[in-house]
């Protein structure tokens, strides 16, 4: 048995007959907000054409919102794909204090083809030993790096300290 990673799970929610209570709070399109009991807002969803949906059943009073379910299963299917879509991954460059200038600029075509990409990009510059006591001096191949990128990328904030390594995550300029 495959699994696709593709397949929207189906909410459960009740609708209609399946709903069960004495009263109910009902919302929906161009009805008011108000608690009323559940044979009057079965009566009111099918005068409208429409399903009675419980969206949340926990509290004093469940709350049902009048709707079409198809549609409304619809639209959440086409959010969580739009939300699925719009996911990039974080990319990830590792410098190091002594890094020769090609190899630093190997490394920023690289991550220019992730920026370019739609990815952001991460860049840690680790520092051993002693490299730590001068750690302000150590970060100019980082900013070295992020000038290379300038054309390209800004930097989401200041490079942050933590613990050896000092770390900048880049984004595409826009």
């Amino acid at each position: 048995m495959s699994k696709n990673k593709n397949t929207f799970q189906t909410p459960r929610f009740r609708v209609n007959e399946q709903i069960h209570g004495h009263e109910v709070r009902i919302v929906g399109d161009g009805i008011e907000s108000r608690v009323l009991p559940l044979n009057e807002a079965k009566k009111i969803a099918c005068a409208m054409g429409l399903d009675l949906i419980e969206i949340n059943p926990n509290g004093p009073t469940p709350i049902v919102k009048v709707a079409s379910y198809d549609k409304m299963l619809y639209e959440l299917k086409k959010a969580a794909k739009k939300n699925k879509q719009h996911t990039k991954p974080l990319k990830e460059v590792q410098l190091s204090v002594n890094i020769a200038s090609h190899d630093l600029e190997t490394k920023a075509n690289q991550a220019k083809k992730f920026i370019e990409n739609g990815s952001k990009v991460k860049v840690v510059l680790t520092m051993r030993g002693r490299e730590l006591a001068r750690r302000d001096d150590n970060k100019k191949s980082i900013l070295e790096f992020i000038t290379l990128l300038d054309e390209v990328a800004v930097p989401e904030s200041m490079p942050k300290d933590e613990g050896n390594k000092t770390i900048v995550i880049l984004k595409k300029r826009g």
